[in-house]
């Protein structure tokens, strides 16, 4: 009967959310890669209809709090900023020269997946879901956006980790005008970042 006891309080304190829970932090940085947006605009001096807008690579960066239910499951909160320079466009055939930056704000709430490593390394995938302030020179726009990334990450210490990532990020299509301009324009991203989580 003793044991028993024993094993139901072990088991009681395994489950507790003392025991399992985890709160951390993360920064992370990086290169995003340039890609075409298809568009509709209406551009003076260049035309209205339809094209795409081709971007050069640029930036992101951001941060997340995040809250370990288990040792393999995580929710966060981020915040993170990527811009990048438009390079050219063609909208109705006619091609211009690309001018300022489209860059994207956004709020995610994320899930993160852990599985179990070797030799202090661990493979992770996450997914999230929010909003993004999208935005050119002249203009910004709210829409929905959503991600989904994976990583190896490496134990540096007991609470220090740093990892190498994927991420695809995107958002609903988003309207900007700058005088007579407009443009709306679908918005999709492509990243590899550096990853740094501190636990509390």
């Amino acid at each position: 009967m003793r044991m028993v006891i024993v094993m139901a309080a072990a088991s009681l304190a395994a489950l507790s959310p003392a025991h399992a829970a985890d709160t951390y932090g993360k920064l992370f940085g990086g290169v995003v890669f340039g890609a075409d947006h298809d568009i509709a605009a209406n551009l003076p001096g260049v035309g209205s209809g339809t094209g795409a807008v081709d971007t050069d690579t640029g930036y992101g960066v951001g941060g997340a709090l995040g809250y370990r239910l288990s040792d393999m499951f995580a929710v966060e909160g981020e915040v993170a900023y990527r811009s990048n320079n438009v390079d050219s466009g063609v909208v109705a055939g006619t091609a211009f020269d690309g001018d300022g930056n489209i860059n994207s704000l956004s709020f995610m709430a994320n899930g993160v997946f852990t599985a179990p490593g070797r030799f202090g390394v661990s493979p992770y995938v996450g997914a999230g879901a929010g909003t993004a302030q999208l935005g050119t020179s002249g203009d910004h726009d709210f829409v929905f956006a959503y991600q989904a990334f994976a990583g190896l990450n490496k134990q540096l210490g007991e609470n220090l980790g740093a990892a190498v990532e994927y991420r695809y990020f995107g958002a609903d299509d988003a309207t900007f005008t700058d005088g007579p301009a407009t443009l709306t324009t679908e918005y999709a991203t492509h990243s590899v970042n550096l990853v740094l989580t501190r636990r509390f």
